[in-house]
């Protein structure tokens, strides 16, 4: 014969039977989808290595590209002027660009900071108006 003790304690077992399954099945679909995302992460991974090598070998073409155009220039430079004037006019070109580049990037760089500094504040506004303007009364309150 059972007592009501008996059934208590086998309703409680069962409970915590389930609730260790659903911790283990919980656990188990977690784990499964760690899995998954590190495999596409992995994968896109993979994907951005063979790009990464791709655009470090375009950078070394692009550099070779530069300094034989630099040779060029000085070799034709070199034709009309002695050698060491040929490489400072080369020198005081390439100075005046690197400034002209230098100010154009501090420009874009200072207008792009104003426009974030210009959209926060308005974003700013109009939270600060948002919170300002009275609310309706809710009706029957």
């Amino acid at each position: 014969m059972r007592t009501p003790g008996d059934e208590a304690s086998s309703s409680a077992a069962r409970v915590s039977e389930a609730a260790a399954r659903l911790g283990q099945d919980a656990a188990d679909l977690a784990r499964r989808e760690v899995r998954a995302v590190q495999g596409d992460l992995m994968a896109g991974l993979r994907r951005f290595e063979a790009g990464g090598a791709l655009l470090g070998g375009a950078g070394v073409c692009g550099i070779l590209a530069v300094w034989a155009a630099h040779e060029t220039v000085l070799r034709g430079l070199e034709r009309v002027m002695p050698r060491g004037r040929a490489a400072a006019v080369l020198t005081c070109a390439y100075g005046s660009a690197a400034a002209a580049l230098a100010v154009a990037a501090r420009d874009r760089v200072n207008a792009a900071a104003d426009a974030a500094a210009d959209a926060l504040e308005k974003e700013a506004d109009g939270m600060r108006a948002g919170a300002a303007a009275p609310r309706p009364e809710e009706p029957g309150a």
